[in-house]
């Protein structure tokens, strides 16, 4: 139970402030239709600041209410038969945050349609169904076992007197055994309506409790609503744009229920057919963005400055059956396929007629222009020849360098670059457009430069009397190019290897070049000794006498023939003209014979002594 001494300060407040003007659901009298569909109803309190009537009415029966500051009347309607649990809350703000404000309720009912709602007799004790008084902010009432049709009237008082929002919400929906309100009494007229054409629309006053309706349209000079028409009839036809309301009346009750719906005309959009779109590609397919035709599309002067929606269709059965491409701004396509397309103005959903276009390719330029150009240059780093990169593919194409290419001053472009000195910038980048189909194409190159070796010395290692000779060959780069050299020994095959194995005694060169065939350069001759595998002391003039190969550069100290059970058969001078064979005078049988070499490295001076073994042939 709430303290009577606000009851006494708060008729001293209210007394002071007594004005003559009713707001609308503050007397039951101006009851207002409640529908809780599925939403929660928020609609702002009648307080102390903004209220016109500070307690309610005399005459009903308030039961639990001993005091019903700043009142609001509602009625529902039963759809389903069921029960109907409800929350009543109230909140500073809308969204229900804020400070919690005290809220206070009594419901009556049942009535049924055409039952008097407002008089003492029609809310008395017999028919309350559920009232609360509580301190709370929140508080909920059921009405069990309702009925379609049944009429239930709620008051709602703000105790804290304070603004706010209050909210009103059935909780148990969707649950067993749950009824539900009628919606049909609070949307009378239903949704607003934007038409495409210039028909007639006829409205339907949709209230059941109804005599008469009275329709209105807001006159824009007046800043008000006018009326239309008073009839018996729901039904009004409309021929114009404009805000239309409705008050369903019941002259039995005296009661009325208003609702407004904004009607509007809207020309149906014009398409204009755009230009067949245009790819690139040298593929059987490429990627279009349809979303370019846009401005073609809607360049309607009676489109004015509205905005729309595209749809793009692959084929006319797609388009039948409102099948529409998913990606316009990456729609892969082949050539000459046929695009129908409408527009939608966003504002009033009207539609245009289909128009099509078709989707064609053209190719991309291209010229050969490797991710690397060659130039060669001499051992000054001069180039060696002039040259051009690029290629002229006719008159139909503009060519955009990222370096001056304009000798003649006309401001356009050559096709190709020519060099006769090294440019500032290797860097090279070309974009060739397609003057007639707009593809264009880029390029990019950098210039990088080569040259033959500007010498090639060499190393020796091994010798003969091992495992071979190994040369190894050491080429010297022009500065500011690349290195890249492949070597030859004598007149053999060449190698990306700069290593020569078992390589043979006698007189040798080494060569390495450029492999963009920029050059090459040869070393000096140089001479590996050795020994003969097999001699023929026949007195034919070859290969008559045996000796190590030797010159004048040799450090051979001696040399050692044996038979090959050990026994010594010659001392030979390394510088004589050699073993002929025999011994004693008599000429030894063919067979292996084993020699034994003093030979001394010419870098260290070290004497290392090496055998090995030859033929004698008869």
């Amino acid at each position: 139970m709430k303290s009577l001494v606000h009851l006494i300060l708060f008729v001293v407040i209210s007394l002071a402030g007594v004005c003559q003007i009713y707001a609308q659901g503050d007397r039951c009298s101006s009851i207002q239709p409640f529908c809780a569909g599925t939403t929660q109803f928020v609609f702002p309190n009648s307080n102390a600041f903004s209220g016109d009537l500070a307690v309610a009415e005399g005459g009903p029966d308030y039961r639990c209410l001993e005091f019903q500051p700043y009142p609001a009347w509602f009625f529902l309607k039963i759809k389903d038969s069921g029960d109907l649990n409800f929350r009543i809350s109230q909140t500073v703000n809308s969204d229900g945050s804020g400070d919690a404000l005290d809220v206070d309720f009594i419901a009556w009912g049942p009535f049924n349609e055409g039952d008097e709602l407002c008089s003492a007799s029609a809310l008395s004790p017999s028919r309350i169904v559920g009232c609360s008084y509580s301190p709370s902010a929140t508080e909920n009432f059921l009405i069990n076992n309702a009925s379609t049709g049944q009429i239930y009237v709620v008051l709602i008082t703000n105790y804290s007197e304070k603004p706010g929002f209050i909210t009103l919400e059935q909780t148990n929906l969707n649950q067993s055994n749950s009824g539900a309100t009628d919606c049909s009494i609070v949307n009378i007229l239903g949704d607003d309506l934007a038409l495409c054409d210039s028909a007639p629309v006829k409205l339907t006053a949709r209230n059941v409790d109804a005599t008469r309706y009275e329709f209105y349209v807001f006159d824009d000079n007046n800043n008000d609503f006018s009326l239309l028409s008073d009839q018996a009839s729901p039904n009004f036809t409309v021929t114009s744009t404009g805000r239309y309301k409705v008050i369903a009346i019941n002259d039995n009750t005296g009661l009325g229920f208003d609702d407004e719906i904004l009607i509007e005309y809207f020309e149906k959009p014009t398409a204009i057919e755009p230009n067949d779109l245009l790819g690139c590609s040298n593929e059987p397919s490429a990627i279009f963005d349809l979303s370019q035709v846009y401005a073609e599309i809607t360049q309607d002067p009676q489109n004015g400055n509205s905005l729309f929606d595209l749809n793009f269709y692959s084929s006319q059965t797609n388009f039948t059956n409102s099948i529409a491409i998913e990606n316009p701004d990456s729609f892969e396509a082949v050539n000459q396929q046929e695009i129908i397309a409408i527009i939608t103005n966003q504002k009033s959903g009207c539609v245009s007629d289909p128009v099509s276009f078709n989707l064609r390719i053209a190719s991309i330029p291209v010229v050969e222009i490797e991710a690397e150009t060659v130039f060669c240059v001499d051992a000054e780093g001069n180039l060696v020849n002039s040259q051009t990169i690029g290629k002229d593919l006719g008159p139909d194409f503009i060519y955009n360098w990222n370096i001056n290419n304009d000798p003649d001053g006309d401001g356009v472009q050559n096709p190709t670059l020519s060099f006769e000195e090294k440019p500032s910038n290797p860097d090279i980048s070309l974009e060739i457009i397609n003057k007639l189909t707009g593809c264009s194409n880029n390029f990019n190159t950098k210039i990088t430069y080569y040259s033959a070796p500007k010498n090639v010395t060499f190393t020796i290692s091994g010798n003969d009397f091992e495992d071979g000779y190994v040369v190894s060959v050491m080429a010297d780069a022009v500065a500011g190019t690349v290195p890249i050299y492949e070597y030859q020994l004598d007149d053999g095959a060449w190698q990306d290897q700069a290593n020569f194995t078992n390589v043979k005694p006698g007189l040798h060169k080494v060569s390495a070049r450029d492999i963009y065939g920029c050059g090459m350069a040869t070393s000096a001759a140089f001479r590996l000794i050795g020994y003969a595998r097999f001699f023929t002391p026949n007195g034919d003039g070859f290969n008559d006498t045996w000796n190590v190969i030797n010159d004048p550069q040799i450090s051979i100290s001696k040399v050692l023939i044996y038979d090959r059970y050990g026994k010594l058969i010659k001392q030979l001078d390394p510088r004589g003209r050699g073993w002929d064979g025999t011994y004693n005078g008599e000429v030894m049988p063919a067979d292996d014979y084993w020699f034994v070499v003093d030979l001394k490295d010419q870098n260290t001076g070290t004497v290392s002594e090496f055998t090995g073994h030859f033929t004698l042939k008869l």
